[in-house]
């Protein structure tokens, strides 16, 4: 998914391309990079969300993730480090409103919130859907909790649901503009 991309660390399979992530807090020898999901990701990806429980996620949402990685509606982009180890993951899939992509089930393991991993996971996403002319617009359903994380990345909040997702975890609702020149 991650167009352009290289591998330096080898972690790619056979036609992937993957996005080197390398910043100056990082050690030399644990770059991160992103590339596709594969099946023998999933473990990883529950793990991830396992550490985002229950500030982020509900624990009953677990089910219902494994049943979005079993059966994925579109791109799903996972960032791994240096080992291969699975530290984030998060996709996006056509809406069925034409021209409306649905960012999904993006995700840090929590002891690497703040690193810079959210942030460009999020850009991946956002890049991979603005490659597809057929989008005008991203939309998403998340937490208070993250609302302001998005905002920054130029999302507009256009609705909440106080306790959508369960007490004390409100559903917000969240749009942002994949035209030309935006930016994001």
């Amino acid at each position: 998914m991650a167009r352009g991309g290289s591998d330096p660390g080898g972690l790619a399979e056979a036609g992937e391309q993957v996005v080197s992530l390398n910043w100056s807090f990082m050690s030399p020898g644990e770059p991160y990079s992103i590339r596709e999901y594969r099946p023998s990701d999933q473990a990883g990806c529950l793990a991830v969300f396992r550490t985002n429980v229950p500030r982020f996620f509900h624990a009953k949402e677990l089910d219902e993730f494994k049943e979005f990685l079993e059966n994925l509606p579109g791109p799903y982009l996972v960032v791994v480090d240096s080992s291969g180890s699975v530290v984030g993951c998060g996709g996006y899939a056509k809406a069925q409103e034409p021209g409306v992509a649905d960012l999904c089930w993006g995700m840090i393991r929590q002891d690497l919130h703040g690193e810079g991993l959210g942030r460009r996971l999020t850009e991946a996403r956002i890049q991979e859907a603005r490659s597809d002319s057929s989008l005008k617009v991203m939309v998403m359903h998340t937490s208070q909790h993250t609302t302001g994380f998005y905002e920054l990345m130029g999302f507009e909040l256009t609705g909440e649901t106080p306790d959508g997702y369960g007490p004390g975890l409100h559903r917000c609702d969240m749009r942002l503009s994949l035209g030309e020149g935006q930016g994001q």
